[in-house]
């Protein structure tokens, strides 16, 4: 069977994903200045061939493609799409949003899914039983909302969550204010979306991937699977699409 390899390169870090056809084995996490050493990297590992999704350019140019035994593909707006879109500016989506899409058409065959992406920011991504992708909502993250709060005002501080604290609807400080808005504020945003979704449609199976998806996972009452594979299984899914 083939074997693919899939690359998410983002602002700061590089995720790999190795397929056998389309099931997933194993993924690699990278800083993206060890991605000059990715041919030493990758050594051993049979691909046959490999997608790149990047939204940083600069690092990507560290990549020597010449170097590769296989050919890379490269994630674009021009990429075929396993589904129809009703997007009105294709040429802005990102990468990391069709892929998401992808993966939640494969993981729910016609069927209405949501897929969520809780990282830097929070996007929502839509695609109906018919396979038609409508497009969705961005949102800042949550360690977004503590900066801008910090960054937009004079007097708020500058604060670190540790990733998995639920804190109390009420503060009772300062800080646990500022941690309440933020945190419990995101878990109202996407509680919210997803009965705006439900209303809407029938029987919304969502998906939720990105930093803090088990955290949202865990902190949202409503039924929500997780995978943070989610953006290298749709890479790998576009590049199986694309004629492997």
């Amino acid at each position: 069977m083939n074997k693919y390899l899939a690359i998410d390169l983002g602002n700061t870090r590089t995720k790999l994903g190795f397929f056998e056809q389309d099931v997933f084995l194993k993924n690699i996490i990278i800083k993206n200045n060890e991605l000059r050493r990715l041919k030493e990297i990758l050594k051993g590992e049979k691909i046959d061939k490999a997608i790149i999704s990047s939204v940083n350019r600069e690092a990507e140019m560290l990549i020597d493609y010449n170097g590769f035994e296989f050919t890379c593909m490269r994630l674009s707006s021009t990429t075929a799409l396993p589904f129809k879109h009703k997007y009105t500016t294709i040429e802005t989506l990102g990468a990391d949003r069709m892929a998401v899409v992808a993966a939640g058409q494969k993981a729910f065959p016609n069927q209405n899914v949501l897929v969520i992406d809780a990282g830097s920011c929070i996007t929502y991504d839509f695609l109906t039983d018919g396979s038609i992708y409508l497009g969705g909502a961005i949102s800042p993250g949550i360690m977004m909302r503590l900066r801008a709060m910090h960054g937009f005002t004079n007097a708020l501080p500058l604060l670190k969550w540790d990733g998995e604290t639920v804190p109390k609807i009420i503060g009772n400080s300062t800080v646990n204010s500022i941690f309440s808005g933020a945190i419990n504020g995101a878990i109202a945003e996407i509680e919210g979306f997803m009965s705006l979704y439900n209303q809407q449609y029938s029987d919304v199976k969502t998906i939720i991937t990105g930093g803090d998806a088990r955290f949202f996972e865990k902190a949202v009452k409503n039924t929500i699977f997780a995978d943070p594979n989610l953006v290298l299984k749709g890479l790998n899914e576009l590049l199986i699409y694309n004629g492997e």
